[in-house]
């Protein structure tokens, strides 16, 4: 009697061991199905990540390259430059013709302004082949009627507002003439007097 009770608690022994075992089993193999499935499942969607960054910064680059212009090369060609018009070139040098002869000749006493291309306040400039020099000049042979070849013996301050030239032309060096001018603000210098000397004080020989 005693030994067909232990056999029949040695069975309920065993067969719950068995339900134990197999319970453990089955959890086992349930964790092992959900850790391939988050392995497999989570890569799959890394690669989707990964898949549309690719094609964000492409679309990116495509919109730069789009938006930016091609950088120019050492092989571009550049449109040769076109020759000077020579007509243009004649019409400017009878501008600059024109603005030396547009004085007409003027009784003594009757000179105007000869105009200017300087402005602000007034100062005195004998500075040889200057702005000023020049229209001091270009005064002197409008009074006096002489040309381009006209030769400048002297030009000195002669006042606040005013100057002294002594010119003659080339073959009458020893007779200049000896013209005074004003400056007239905005309007550039005007004669005022003209005399012919008898003899040029700065001529040697």
């Amino acid at each position: 009697m005693t030994r067909v009770q232990g056999t029949r608690f040695e069975h309920r022994k065993k067969k719950r061991m068995n339900t134990v075992l197999n319970v453990a089993i089955g959890l086992v193999v349930v964790l092992i199905i959900v850790f391939a499935a988050q392995i497999f499942l989570g890569s799959s969607d890394t690669e989707d990540v990964a898949l549309e960054i690719d094609e964000e910064s492409e679309e990116s680059v495509e919109i730069e390259s789009e938006s930016e212009p091609a950088p120019e090369t050492d092989e571009t060609t550049e449109a040769p430059e076109e020759a000077p018009d020579e007509d243009a070139l004649e019409e400017d040098e009878d501008e600059e013709g024109t603005e030396e002869d547009d004085l007409e000749p003027a009784e003594d006493g009757e000179w105007e302004p000869v105009g200017t291309n300087q402005s602000g306040d007034f100062s005195h400039d004998f500075t040889r082949g200057g702005t000023n020099w020049n229209e001091m000049e270009r005064a002197l042979r409008y009074a006096t009627g002489l040309g381009e070849d006209m030769i400048t013996w002297r030009l000195e301050n002669g006042g606040p507002t005013s100057v002294i030239g002594t010119v003659s032309a080339p073959d009458q060096q020893t007779s200049p003439y000896q013209v005074r001018l004003e400056w007239v603000d905005g309007q550039g210098w005007q004669p005022v007097s003209k005399e012919q000397l008898s003899n040029n004080p700065y001529r040697r020989g």
